[in-house]
């Protein structure tokens, strides 16, 4: 059997067979990580994203080819969750681009040109491309199936001798990262890719492949759909997505104010979604249709649904309704940080931050942030990460919205704090920026959580359930004794420090006498610094620590 060409129908059922296959395979590619933590998220972060790309595939009733790689690079792009979500989302996105409009199929040869601009775009998003990661894995594969699909046109050829030439490629990344070396393990994006690639192999292999596996997936529910039912001023929620060329958002946003609210219009000068609650929805596709191709156009009369839904929802709606009611009226500046624990979100809250759950273990989606950003309606918002491995999704979100966003690359929730604490009201957007960014400087982050596995990181032994001190990133302290690890872990974060603030943010395991003692050695021992204890709540990292 061979295979000349890539449907659209094949190449959608291959995209979402690879979404399961990741999906079952994903504790492999999180047990890769480098750091033993709990908070090894790779293959989650990417099986999530695919799951989006999947779940949008699901919906497509019409097989047309540039459509179903457009949709998946939507919902992967809406999906995408930490570094390798968000890498993983760009090399659908440039294949999308390299997916030509005019035909039905795709020759093994435009295949692989168009993986190859999925590369090109994986690499610019990243600022510092490493090698021995999932860039290079892409990379080398891109190359191999290029060379490939030269001299032949069967894709199951071309895709068998990419994969294992992939394979060999993966073996090779610890000899070009000491640190997967030094852990014994192959890159874990890497994995990833492989995983995709071979579910990919598998399709070719059964076209008919039955996908009955495919389970529902359920996704985080960011509506900003807050509306009193009882008295509708526009009864039809209308969305759809606009394929065309150089899409001019501004303008489409613009016209469709004047037709109803609820307005989200977001995307690519290629690929946009539009959502708005309207009395004429003809109207808004009208004008869609004058930019380009209409497509997943859903339309629901909320008045309707309001008429099924009444008696169970009415209380919910009430409380919305009041939560809610100020939702749209544009305000001139918001700040957005991303934490996880009651305790750490009411500080953030105190300071004035709105919040998105997420952090170690649960990094938040494009989607999600932007949903955030959009819902909240500032004409500036600030968005405060805390995590580094979701920056780069909140710049993605800083590129796909018309709002103005700035993201201040805050890797800690110490650091988040800092930044808001160096936040004044009074003066101007660019000066806050500057102080937020200069304020991450001063802080010296530390955590302390425990190992999942054995490893060896920097010539240290770690064994599974060891207690870890890391500072700024950097596993520091390995110990059995937790107090012995945070006591340690603070010495060396204060040192070359005459005095200053030594902060505890405890975990949801951590008993309250355990800190009330902690807080008094730590007094006793740097009585030039003051000492406070909060409690952060957070789930995994029995400390958070700050030296500032």
């Amino acid at each position: 059997m061979s295979i000349n060409e890539i449907s659209g129908k094949l190449l959608k059922k291959a995209i979402m067979h690879s979404a399961f296959s990741l999906r079952k395979n994903k504790k492999i590619v999180d047990e890769l990580n480098v750091f033993p933590v709990p908070d090894g998220d790779t293959g989650t972060n990417m099986s999530l994203t695919m799951d989006q790309a999947s779940k949008e595939l699901s919906k497509l009733s019409i097989d047309n080819l540039k459509q179903v790689a457009d949709t998946a690079a939507w919902g992967s792009l809406m999906g995408a969750r930490g570094n390798s979500g968000v890498i993983l989302s760009q090399l659908f996105r440039g294949f999308s681009q390299g997916v030509p409009s005019h035909k039905q199929s795709m020759t093994p040869l435009e295949f692989a040109i168009a993986y190859k601009k999925g590369v090109e775009a994986a690499y610019h998003a990243v600022m510092r491309p490493v090698e021995g990661t999932i860039l290079t894995v892409a990379r080398e594969t891109a190359e191999k199936m290029l060379a490939e699909a030269k001299h032949c046109d069967d894709m199951l050829t071309v895709v068998k001798n990419t994969l294992s030439y992939g394979e060999e490629v993966l073996a090779k990344t610890p000899d070009m990262l000491e640190a997967l070396k030094e852990a014994r393990v192959v890159d874990a994006g890497g994995k990833g890719l492989i995983i995709l690639l071979s579910a990919f192999l598998d399709v070719l292999e059964n076209p008919d492949l039955s996908l009955s596996e495919y389970e529902d997936i359920q996704q985080e529910d960011f509506s900003v759909e807050k509306t009193d039912l009882k008295e509708l001023e526009y009864i039809y929620c209308t969305e759809l997505f606009i394929n065309g060329k150089a899409i001019n958002i501004d303008l489409l946003k613009s016209y469709l104010e004047k037709l109803g609210d609820s307005l989200i219009v977001v995307g690519m000068e290629d690929l946009v979604k539009v959502h708005v609650h309207t009395n004429h929805p003809g109207l808004v596709m009208e004008k869609a249709l004058e930019m380009g191709e209409l497509s997943k156009i859903k339309v629901d009369n909320m008045r309707l649904q309001h008429r099924e839904m009444i008696e169970d929802l009415s209380e919910a709606v009430e409380e919305n309704q009041k939560e809610n009611q100020d939702i749209y009226e544009e305000k001139e500046l918001g700040i957005i940080a991303v934490s996880q624990g009651e305790g750490l979100n009411e500080i953030f809250k105190s300071m004035g931050a709105e919040i998105i759950q997420g952090g170690q273990t649960m990094n938040p989606s494009t989607e999600s942030i932007l949903q955030a950003v959009e819902k909240h309606a500032y004409k500036n918002t600030i968005i405060l990460p805390n995590n580094k491995n979701i920056i780069m999704t909140a710049e993605q979100v800083k590129q796909i919205s018309k709002k103005n966003i700035y993201v201040i690359p805050t890797k800690s929730i110490p650091q988040g704090i800092a930044a808001l604490l160096a936040f004044n009201p009074l003066i101007s957007i660019q000066e806050n920026i500057d102080n937020m960014n200069k304020a991450l400087k001063g802080v010296i982050t530390g955590e302390v959580t425990y190992a999942v596995r054995d490893s060896k990181i920097n010539g240290t032994l770690i064994k599974q359930g060891d207690i870890l001190g890391i500072k700024d990133g950097k596993l520091t302290i390995v110990n059995s004794d937790m107090e012995k690890v945070l006591l340690e872990l603070i010495e060396k974060m204060v040192e070359d420090r005459q005095d200053g603030i030594i902060t505890l943010y405890y975990g949801q395991e951590v008993a309250k006498d355990d800190v009330e003692k902690l807080n008094q050695i730590l007094t006793d021992k740097y009585p030039e610094f003051d000492v406070e204890c909060y409690d952060g709540g957070q789930s995994l990292y029995y400390y958070i620590v700050s030296v500032e």
